[in-house]
């Protein structure tokens, strides 16, 4: 790309040159009437030529580039954002997070000995850990 650039730049200071000689060989070459011999009028014609060429080249070179831009951008856009989270009705019971934080607060705080403690009426001499009722039940 930046040889492309380059190869315009060239032509533009190209065809710069050959405008001024142009220029310069119109205003040595006009007799006393303004007006060029035929001679001179064919070389000027070859050198005005010359010019258009160029400028031709150059607004080739320069849809080249544009176009190789336009083939080197990007073909999607990535993505920046944070996928989007599925439309989930809030789970219950066990399932749910304040269970879940309860639960793990009381094993970390080693609740769980209450409970086992429920269990237990008395000392093991008079017939402790029995069953309460309600288990009996069931």
């Amino acid at each position: 790309m930046e040889e492309l650039i380059m190869t315009i730049k060239e032509l533009r200071e190209k065809r710069k040159k050959a405008w001024d000689t142009a220029r310069d060989f119109l205003d040595s070459k006009r007799n006393a009437n303004g007006v060029l011999s035929e001679e001179d009028s064919k070389t000027y014609d070859a050198m005005e030529q010359t010019i258009v060429d160029l400028g031709k080249e150059i607004q080739r070179l320069e849809r080249q580039a544009e176009i190789e831009a336009e083939m080197n951008k990007a073909t999607s856009t990535p993505i920046l954002g944070k996928p989007a989270t599925p439309n989930v009705t809030e789970k219950t019971g066990t399932a749910s997070d304040t269970y879940k934080t309860a639960f793990w607060n009381s094993i970390r705080n080693r609740n769980w000995i209450d409970v086992h403690d429920d269990l237990h009426i008395g000392t093991d001499a008079e017939g402790g850990y029995l069953v309460p009722d309600e288990f009996v039940r069931l």
